[in-house]
């Protein structure tokens, strides 16, 4: 088990060092507005914010964001520019 801080709660999730980020949030956690898109950072489907910073979480492994605040499409407020780039670009979950 593994602790991340999500939307500024903790979640206690069964991970392991190696699954990627998107997987565990969509799969692990429940917040399905991360998407898996190319797999390689490039469409920005899986975007969110790591520590204030945008990054892709189809590359990341779960063990590199331990300690660290992420913030989903599900956590930032209406008016912010990635959730609505989000919602525009809105794929079935």
């Amino acid at each position: 088990m593994i602790t991340l801080n999500i939307n500024g709660e903790n979640h206690q999730v069964a991970a392991e060092p190696g699954e990627l980020l998107v997987w565990v949030i969509r799969e692990k956690v429940g917040l399905t507005g991360t998407k898996f898109g190319c797999g390689i950072e490039m469409c920005g489907a899986c975007r969110l914010l790591i520590d204030g910073e945008v990054k892709r979480s189809c590359m990341i492994d779960v063990a590199e964001v331990m300690g660290k605040k992420i913030v989903t499409l599900e956590g930032l407020p209406e008016d912010h520019p990635l959730k609505s780039a989000g919602m525009e670009h809105q794929d079935p979950a």
